[in-house]
């Protein structure tokens, strides 16, 4: 009886006071995460602006294809609009040039 009451004393004393390791492991600890945090805030803003770089020279270099393009489709329209005119121009000439036949042979048949 006596060894249970030594065992429930034991127990009942048996309480854990923080040493100066544990205190120390806190901080620690704490530190350890405030860097971890940091570092975290860190790589964080350098994605963002790394981000925002390529975004910019993707960006730029869309811009400088996407106006080679136009001008190339420019360049080809304006081809065709010159093509059309000189096609244009000798369909009349074809036309004038009947016109002044069927007046000739008008002419001589009624000659």
């Amino acid at each position: 009886m006596i060894t249970a009451k030594v065992a429930q004393n034991i127990q009942a004393v048996s309480v854990t006071v923080p040493s100066q390791t544990d205190q120390s492991h806190k901080l620690t600890s704490v530190k350890q995460t405030d860097e971890n945090v940091g570092l975290f805030a860190l790589v964080f803003i350098s994605s963002l602006i790394m981000g925002f770089i390529l975004g910019k020279y993707q960006f730029n270099k869309y811009k400088k294809q996407r106006d080679q393009q136009m001008a190339k489709i420019i360049k080809e329209f304006e081809t065709l609009k010159n093509q059309h005119k000189i096609i244009f121009n000798s369909e009349e000439q074809i036309a004038i040039e009947r016109k002044k036949q069927i007046e000739m042979l008008e002419r001589i048949w009624k000659k």
